[in-house]
């Protein structure tokens, strides 16, 4: 059994074990009774803040692969659409390695040149965890060991890919020769591609050096995208009856948020469902089975727009779902 089906097996049985507990805790005639009572027509209008969202994060990718090369934004969000629908679907990440895939094969990017802005990407993405201790004592909770230990998880994980980031930009030798020594582990034939690899992977993390002003601006979209996703979220569970502010609304989807950066099992089935009755009804007392009816039916609708653009997005690029799954040969590159 290779590497990647045992991931997709722990990560599918971490996702029945979350589902079995989310299960157990809904009151289910009450869950049928918030579903029937749903006013869907707003959430399908402010949906657009959700899309908004994805837009904002494609633009500070491109912003970021700039010194690269200038990518025509069209193609940049089709590619993180692509990316997005993969890593929906495979739960280990893969979509990031597509990316760079796609951008070698469209524009002969090398792999170790783009992984990195992939990388810095992703990082941005552990920023709102700022938000997470501002919005802290402004927003009455009542976090649980295990919603502590998953900020504790995000924060720590965010602070170490930043030192690497730092070390990498102003220690690119020592990082370099850091690396390099874990190639011990490494079978010997591999060695000398994978060295040129970090070699290229740590040169192309200095790529953010020297821009201040694109550097603000790349938080800014950060935040700005949590900001839309949040009001999207806001008109859900109004749209479902709850009083709750949009601050705490803020609150809660900004750290359900960051969790998607864990591993989470295909299409987040399961660890959605539990994770958000942790956050909006166990932490920020909204009721358990309005949040339960609320996941619902966001999961569905937003898998619906995942999938959807995703798959427009890769057609669009000239591939086929097959071309990804399959590692179809016309795919599937080396490390450079």
């Amino acid at each position: 059994m290779s590497g990647k089906q045992i991931n997709f097996l722990i990560s599918t049985l971490i996702g029945i074990i979350f589902l079995y507990f989310w299960i157990r805790i809904v009151n289910w005639n009450e869950f049928i009774i918030y579903l029937s009572n749903f006013r869907i027509f707003p959430v399908l209008i402010f949906s657009i803040f959700y899309l908004l969202a994805y837009i904002l994060r494609s633009y500070r990718w491109k912003i970021i692969m700039k010194p690269i090369k200038n990518v025509p934004f069209s193609q940049v969000y089709r590619i993180f659409m692509s990316g997005l629908l993969i890593n929906f679907l495979i739960p280990v990440r893969a979509g990031e390695i597509v990316k760079s895939l796609i951008l070698k094969k469209n524009f002969s990017i090398r792999i170790s040149r783009s992984l990195p802005t992939v990388f810095i990407d992703k990082l941005t993405d552990m920023f709102p965890i700022v938000l997470i201790l501002v919005l802290f004592p402004l927003v009455t909770i009542q976090l649980n060991t295990t919603l502590y230990l998953i900020i504790f998880l995000i924060f720590l994980i965010y602070l170490l890919f930043l030192a690497f980031l730092y070390f990498s930009v102003k220690h690119q030798q020592k990082a370099i020769n850091i690396l390099n020594k874990l190639l011990i582990f490494v079978p010997r034939f591999s060695r000398k591609k994978l060295s040129d690899f970090f070699l290229n992977f740590v040169d192309g993390m200095a790529i953010m050096r020297g821009r201040e002003k694109e550097n603000l601006l790349i938080y800014t979209l950060t935040i700005l995208a949590v900001l839309s996703e949040a009001v999207y979220i806001w008109v859900l569970f109004r749209s479902f009856g709850a009083d709750i502010g949009y601050s705490r609304i803020l609150f809660g989807y900004t750290l359900m948020n960051l969790t998607y950066l864990l591993p989470t099992p295909p299409g987040q089935i399961g660890s959605n469902q539990f994770l958000w009755v942790m956050i909006f009804s166990f932490a920020l007392g909204a009721d358990k089975d309005l949040t339960s009816a609320a996941v619902t039916a966001s999961h569905l609708l937003t898998s619906c727009l995942i999938f959807l653009i995703g798959m427009v997005s890769l057609y669009s690029l000239k591939l086929k779902p097959a071309d990804i799954f399959s590692q179809n040969p016309e795919i599937k590159e080396n490390i450079d």
